[in-house]
């Protein structure tokens, strides 16, 4: 069953308005990080990619708990992070850093930094599933004032890659191909979006 949290919908920025869909994909994420009193030594590090949600995520987290969020935590120095751990710590708040690698890969040069960071719990962000996929095509489509019945959007989750890109990236496609031709969403229209990103004749793939 789909969950909503009632919040900034992750691909919308600052100015969306929705909320944030919980599905089979991130459930299991999303639930072991808002149980924050439970963190080892009271630091997470959130990973995904871009449009993931993890902002959002990261945000609610520190709302809820009182604690930190470190967004793009790994173009931070050392001194940031380690200042970040230690005032956890210290205040018995828990902190969240977000980036789209694990620590290990952010150049990080201090071992003893690199160790704590290791020790936390590490959550990653899977890739959205089937339902996910439809609902955000929907989402993203509905605050451009298009309506994506929900046949079309299932038709497309079945079909584009399942990445928050190449979601974006169809609805922001299927978006300039409704105004450029001033029609409205069918399935033609649909298939020539897939068409025209992934070089596809818009037949399901396996």
């Amino acid at each position: 069953m789909t969950r909503q949290f009632a919040l900034p919908f992750a691909a919308a920025g600052p100015d969306g308005d929705s909320e944030f869909l919980v599905t089979a994909a991130n459930r299991a994420a999303i639930d072991r990080l808002f149980d924050w009193t439970r963190l080892p030594f009271g630091a997470a590090v959130l990973i995904g990619p871009t449009g993931s949600g993890k902002t959002v995520i990261g945000r609610a987290f520190a709302a809820g708990s009182g604690g930190d969020f470190i967004d793009n935590a790994d173009g931070e120095s050392d001194e940031a992070l380690f200042h970040a751990w230690n005032r956890a710590q210290t205040q018995g708040l828990p902190v969240l850093f977000a980036a789209s690698t694990p620590p290990g890969e952010w150049g990080i040069k201090l071992p003893d930094l690199l160790s704590r960071l290791g020790a936390s719990l590490l959550i990653e962000i899977p890739p959205p599933d089937e339902e996910m996929t439809q609902l955000l095509l929907q989402k993203l489509l509905a605050r451009a004032g298009l309506a994506l019945p929900d046949g079309l959007a299932h038709y497309a989750a079945l079909r584009t890659e399942r990445s928050y890109p190449a979601i974006r990236d169809l609805a922001r496609t299927i978006d300039e191909m409704a105004l450029a031709m001033q029609r409205p969403i069918g399935q033609r229209l649909v298939r020539e979006a897939l068409v025209k990103l992934a070089g596809t004749d818009g037949s399901p793939t396996d």
